[in-house]
């Protein structure tokens, strides 16, 4: 479960739960106890960075230099047809 998401309190038919997952809690639950049972359903992850690639590119002319990049979001360029195709040859060259 992605912890990125935080929990929501639903009321239904006078019982309470905890979502996502449908956790049902006491209602008389408190939001630092929602948050410590969120905390004991998913307990924190350690999250190993990924290796960063930071290159630049000449273009296919030589008239221009772009910065080719790869980290947690993925491959990125700073070229006009990565904004188009989110690829483009320069990403290509550096892998």
């Amino acid at each position: 479960m992605d912890k990125a998401i935080p929990p929501v309190l639903f009321n239904i038919g006078g019982k309470y739960y905890i979502c996502p997952g449908w956790h049902e809690v006491s209602c008389e639950i408190t939001y630092s106890e929602v948050m410590e049972r969120w905390n004991q359903l998913f307990p924190r992850q350690e999250f190993k960075p990924l290796n960063t690639i930071s290159k630049e590119v000449v273009s296919s002319k030589g008239d221009k230099k772009y910065l080719v990049t790869f980290d947690r979001f993925g491959w990125n360029c700073t070229c006009v047809g990565f904004g188009f195709r989110r690829n483009c040859s320069h990403i290509t060259q550096v892998k």
